[in-house]
Formats: C-alpha cells, sequence, structure tokens
C-alpha cells in the first residue's frame, strides 16, 4: 500500500488531483485509516490512474470518464466511442485551421491597402427569405427606387419588412438590377412581381455609411475576398438596413456570396 504522498510521487499526480478524484468517486483509496483519516492506494490502482489519463487526454470529461469506469463499458463501446471522439477532434483541427487561415487573410489585409477593413468583414451565413421582388434594366443605381415603388404599389407598406437588391450585373449603360421586400407572409406573384424564395449563402459582408461610400466599400470587400483565396459564386446584395434621414447617413449592407473558406460557424463550410 502506498500513503498519499507516496502515491502521489509515484504517478505524478498531485495530492490535491487525488483528494479532488476521492471526493467526485472517480478513483477511490483502496483504504482509508478510521482513526487517523489518511488515504492509502493500492499498486494496481496506477494502472486505474493511467486509464484515466488516457480517457482524459482523449478530451473525455471527468464525469464521462468516471461513468465509463463504474459501467464496466466494453471494448468494443469503448473503441466505438473514441472513434467517435476521433472525428470531433478531426472536426475541430478543421475548425482551428480555417480560423487561423481568416486571421492570416487578415494580416494579408493589413499589409495592403484596405486596412480600414480588415477587421470590419465578417464571413456569415445567411437564411433563405421570402421575397417579393421586380427585377429591371436601369441606366443609373438611383432608377432602383422606381422598382420599389413598384413593390410598394403592389404590396401596401405594411407588408414590408426590409429592402434590399440583387445586383446582377453592372455595366458602363446598364445595370441589371432587382430589388425586393422581404415578406412576413406569402403573397401571389402578379405582373413583374416575382414572389419566392432567396436562398441564403455564406457571405463575405461589409456595412457602409452614406450614399458616396458604396465604391470603396466594394473594393475593400473584394480586396478581402482575394486576400482569403476564396471565389465570388453569385451576385453581390445589399440590405438597406437604415435609409438615412435629414440628420443621419444611411447605413447599407453589402454581401458577397462566396466559398473557399470555412466560416467561423463550425457546422458551416463554404465548399459547394
Amino acid at each position: 500500500m502506498y500513503r498519499i504522498g507516496d502515491f502521489s510521487r509515484l504517478t505524478s499526480t498531485s495530492i490535491k488531483t487525488l483528494r479532488y478524484y476521492d471526493e467526485i468517486g472517480l478513483l477511490r483509496p483502496a483504504r482509508i485509516d478510521p482513526a487517523s483519516s489518511y488515504r492509502s492506494y493500492s499498486a494496481d490502482q496506477v494502472e486505474q490512474l493511467n486509464r484515466i489519463s488516457v480517457f482524459k487526454d482523449l478530451g473525455f470529461s471527468l464525469r464521462e470518464i468516471r461513468a465509463l469506469l463504474a459501467e464496466h463499458v466494453s471494448l468494443d463501446n469503448i473503441g466505438a466511442m473514441v472513434r467517435s471522439r476521433h472525428r470531433e477532434l478531426e472536426r475541430q483541427v478543421a475548425t482551428e485551421r480555417a480560423r487561423l487561415a481568416r486571421a492570416a487573410a487578415r494580416l494579408n489585409a493589413l499589409q495592403g491597402i484596405e486596412r480600414a477593413a480588415a477587421f470590419l468583414i465578417a464571413v456569415r451565413s445567411t437564411s433563405s427569405q421570402l421575397v417579393a421582388s421586380v427585377r429591371d434594366t436601369l441606366h443609373s443605381y438611383d432608377e432602383c427606387e422606381r422598382l420599389f415603388d413598384e413593390l410598394h404599389h403592389h404590396l401596401g407598406a405594411e407588408r414590408r419588412l426590409q429592402r434590399g437588391a440583387v445586383w446582377h450585373a453592372c455595366t458602363a449603360n446598364a445595370i441589371d438590377c432587382e430589388a425586393f421586400v422581404v415578406l412576413a407572409s406569402p403573397v401571389a406573384s402578379t405582373g413583374r412581381v416575382r414572389v419566392y424564395e432567396l436562398p441564403g449563402s455564406i457571405v463575405a459582408s461589409f456595412v457602409y455609411r452614406g450614399e458616396d461610400e458604396f465604391l470603396p466599400a466594394y473594393r475593400a470587400l473584394r480586396g478581402w475576398v482575394r486576400s482569403c483565396n476564396a471565389e465570388t459564386i453569385g451576385p453581390k446584395r445589399e440590405i438597406f438596413l437604415d435609409d438615412g434621414g435629414r440628420e443621419s447617413q444611411s447605413v447599407t449592407e453589402v454581401q458577397l456570396p462566396i466559398r473557399g473558406v470555412v466560416t467561423s460557424d463550425p457546422g458551416r463550410r463554404i465548399r459547394r
């Protein structure tokens, strides 16, 4: 038998840890002196402690380890649990590698001309939304308001939740714009008004303020996407967060659908 101090030195486990394992029922001493309350451990408990160390190294919690040891789980079942844990660790490694890649991309942005945007661009997922839209070829960006007037005339202002636009193509003489409003409930498509589910996506998101900042915003966003070695997979969207008023600037979110990077959400990968 080993006194707790000797067992601590033998196994390189602190006395505090051994006492805690006893407290939670993970590793009880082989004997406790009724007079002095000194704990003593047997030689075969070194093996038990090793088993605990193995499970801890695999990432199991102390509660899970206690259950494994108490229930005498078979080697086959333990093997299945370890394989499951292995897959989980692989996902964690992939997530951390992606985090490292995103950090490197932001450092690259800091070295380039998009310094201000390096910590303002987020990669996130958007959910699908029911929208009503009107699409037309415009000669200027300001004409987009004409499309919204058409939508509001058809829907009524009470149905509107959020305004946005999908810029399918933009050239010097022609702008392919789809203005949309998010719907609270379904309505029928009529005439030029189309009602459908605007699909969700993984996007690089950048918010800018004021009417004159959209070109710098797009340059920053596309520069950052290039620095990430990501690929643009669809037309850019704008979400008009605040139209602004006489005493405030407008606030707009630009969303650029991309793939080729892992998001901060470990469950979503931008690889399709």
